[in-house]
């Protein structure tokens, strides 16, 4: 004779059997949804992210002069720059920031010398910019997106003198001056994001903008000018490593 025991474990076995298979298998109708550590689960919520990089920074119509030759120049200045952002991104497509560019590689530039005068003349730039960014596409671990940024753009025009200067009592450093002309710049772009880690992401930009400088150079009292007046052409293509956070 089957005991109350045993009889009531073989009622409840198909039971616990289907509440298993029921709990192992996702619900129909319900889409899957992302893992946490994907990168488009983790701009579900609001964000912000860091971005450091270099770029490569080329204005096609500035003009550089090689060696001590001033007549030896041509069109086209470029060198390495550094870039850093901080980007608020409320929504996964849309973000807003502001970011800082430093130009590494100070150029030779033009020069116009007093008779009797040996001088150098470098040029290098800085921007402070705000943008926004629209993504088109965001998937488990790569991203994109299209921006427009605006702000401010100086360029340093630096004198320096070469060898001994009569009367040149400098505590330190050699006697210069630099002249530095702001304008304002405006510029469209693009770029994409590969997420290797739950937090890291690395990626790539291109972008092509107009820096608006006074159409006058500006000019010390010594008489030199700046070398850059007007509009110019500005392209940067850069490699970017970024750490991003939630905010819930």
């Amino acid at each position: 004779m089957t005991s109350p025991v045993t009889r009531v474990a073989c009622h409840a076995t198909p039971a616990l059997a289907v509440a298993v298979l029921c709990l192992s298998t996702p619900s129909l109708g319900q889409p899957n949804r992302p893992a946490r550590d994907s990168l488009a689960a983790s701009v579900e919520q609001p964000t912000g992210t860091a971005e450091f990089g270099f770029g490569w920074l080329t204005l096609p119509g500035a003009e550089v002069c090689e060696g001590r030759d001033p007549d030896v120049c041509r069109k086209g200045d470029s060198g390495l720059a550094l870039e850093a952002w901080q980007v608020f991104r409320p929504q996964a497509v849309f973000a807003v920031g502001a970011g800082i560019m430093l130009g590494l590689t100070p150029t030779d530039a033009p020069r116009s010398d007093p008779e009797g005068i040996d001088r150098d003349h470098t040029r290098s730039y800085m921007t402070v910019e705000t943008g926004g960014r629209y993504y088109p596409y965001v998937g488990e671990s790569f991203e994109a997106y299209l921006g427009l940024n605006a702000g401010l753009a100086v360029v340093s025009d630096t004198f320096t003198v070469r060898g001994e200067y009569p009367n040149d009592h400098a505590m330190v450093g050699r006697r210069g001056v630099t002249i530095r002309t702001e304008g304002f710049a405006i510029g469209v772009g693009g770029g994409g994001a590969y997420q290797f880690a739950r937090s890291w992401l690395v990626g790539v930009n291109v972008r092509y903008g107009s820096w608006f400088l006074p159409q006058e150079p500006e000019t010390n009292p010594l008489g030199d000018q700046a070398s850059l007046a007007g509009r110019n052409s500005v392209f940067v293509v850069g490699l970017n490593v970024a750490y991003r956070v939630q905010f819930y």
